[in-house]
């Protein structure tokens, strides 16, 4: 497993993992072959040579709608028919139900542009908000786009960027097109084209700049790799150092960090804290006051606890990967002149984020609706994995209503005459409690023998039980004669 984590003057502000046994398909473009075109819905099913095949929907092809929608390009329906080659690129990770998202409207990111050959649009990345940046680099793109139909948008590292290494950049992407159309032409069928590269590539091109002093790595191979990829694409030099022998993540207090992003509660440093909880369609993040009392003044106190959690949403965001729609339960605040300034300070601390955000303002019920694009997976799905005991339900099941269902099946074995016996198999602790004088009465009393048996690999949520016909049976030694 590879990590890559971003730390600010000692804290952890990005945190990236990435399994080296799965493939990711987010940004690789492949030839893929139409099987399924669903007309109603302005879609198709499309096999780009992965267990689920990818969906392609007319409706989300395109990452600028909003733009495009008023330039007119935004396509409305698929001009497919079952059977086609269509050059497609993975915009978002297939799921256990569902296949990768796709687009046909290519968007390949560099350091300094992302170019997208098939979509006429020409931008600037919102965090570059001066008018004088803007519209040098927006003259700049129009002037050496490689053709009139070619879209361009820059970056934020443009900004501060050598004209010279910008028009490098283009060329050099649109040269790739051509490679990647070369290699549409020549496939015979279904063929990943082209790889947006792993973990550490990502990084090189999306996280370091000249603000970086020093990267810091436990591997002599990729040490060597990034030494290579920083002199080529960064014009000041960056430290790297290579640590080996020690774990790199703990020296530096990251893992203490990422152990806590596991947890759905997080303490603010006021005495407050944000309770974060994943839900099929959203994602619900609760704020509360906890131990912080603060003076006399309630409105105050809850206006400090509202401005610190939303600073720390925005970065517990960035640090889990959330991704998609996200409601906040703020404190309510009577004042509305604080409600406008704790949702101000959301949309300030979501700014620097390099996955687009929208937030929305707050509502009478002082909630914030925001969005956050989906990337990859989240931190959990990466990091955790399903509990054999609870199936993901984060519950098990009261004794007392395990018992009951017990009961119940007790009775429908017992409904056949020829049923002499029933043994029963529990978890220890199940087998403790039904030992017990109040649980052996609850039990109830039958015509036929209950046997109760300890076994471990049994768990809280479930029972086995086993009818049995003859008058001799054979039991285990811990086995309790229970009714």
């Amino acid at each position: 497993m590879c990590s890559v984590a971003l730390l600010e003057d000692g804290v952890l502000e990005e945190f990236y993992v990435e399994d080296r046994n799965i493939e990711l398909v987010t940004g690789n473009i492949y030839k893929g072959r139409v099987v399924n075109v669903l007309p109603g819905l302005s879609s198709a099913f499309v096999d780009i040579g992965k267990r689920k095949n990818g969906f392609l929907a007319a409706s989300d092809m395109l990452e600028k709608r909003t733009a495009l929608y008023r330039s007119g390009q935004l396509p409305t329906r698929l001009d497919v028919s079952e059977g086609d080659y269509v050059l497609v690129q993975a915009i978002k990770e297939p799921t256990e139900t569902k296949g990768a998202r796709l687009s046909a409207n290519l968007s390949i990111p560099g350091r300094y542009i992302v170019f997208m050959p098939t979509v006429d649009f020409i931008g600037v990345s919102n965090k570059i908000s001066d008018d004088e940046s803007r519209d040098r680099l927006i003259e700049l793109l129009t002037k050496n786009r490689p053709t009139p139909g070619c879209g361009l948008i820059a970056r934020t590292a443009a900004k501060d960027a050598p004209k010279s290494d910008i028009i490098d950049e283009i060329k050099y992407f649109n040269g790739l097109y051509e490679s990647i159309l070369d290699k549409f032409n020549a496939a015979e069928g279904v063929d990943k084209l082209y790889s947006d590269g792993d973990l550490i590539f990502r990084s090189v091109r999306d996280l370091l700049n000249s603000a970086v002093d020093e990267v810091v790595c436990n591997n002599n191979d990729i040490a060597t790799r990034l030494k290579k990829d920083l002199s080529e694409n960064l014009a000041s030099s960056v430290k790297v150092t290579l640590v080996e022998g020690e774990d790199v993540l703990k020296r530096y207090g990251v893992l203490d960090e990422v152990e806590k992003l596991l947890q759905p509660k997080i303490e603010l440093k006021n005495g407050g804290n944000i309770v974060i909880d994943y839900t099929e369609a959203l994602t619900v993040i609760d704020v509360n006051s906890a131990k912080h009392i603060g003076d006399v003044d309630r409105e105050r106190t809850v206006f400090e606890t509202n401005c610190e959690a939303a600073k720390e949403i925005a970065r517990q965001l960035r640090l889990r990967n959330v991704g998609g729609m996200i409601v906040i339960d703020f404190i309510d605040m009577q004042d509305p002149l604080h409600n406008e300034e704790v949702v101000d300070v959301l949309r300030k601390e979501t700014a620097v984020d390099r996955i687009r955000t929208r937030v929305l303002p707050m509502t009478e019920l002082g909630l914030v609706q925001m969005t956050r694009k989906k990337t990859g997976r989240e931190i959990q799905s990466l990091l955790l994995r399903r509990c054999s005991e609870c199936h993901g339900a984060a519950y098990v099941q009261a004794p007392n209503f395990l018992l009951r269902k017990i009961k119940a099946r007790l009775i429908d074995i017992f409904a056949d005459t020829a049923c002499t016996a029933a043994v029963v198999s529990v978890n220890s602790e199940m087998f403790d409690c039904m030992c017990g004088g109040d649980w052996q009465m609850a039990v109830g009393k039958y015509r036929a023998r209950v046997y109760l048996v300890p076994d471990q690999t049994i768990g809280k949520n479930s029972f086995k039980i086993s009818a049995r016909t003859e008058q001799v049976i054979s039991l285990p030694s811990n086995a309790y004669l229970l009714a």
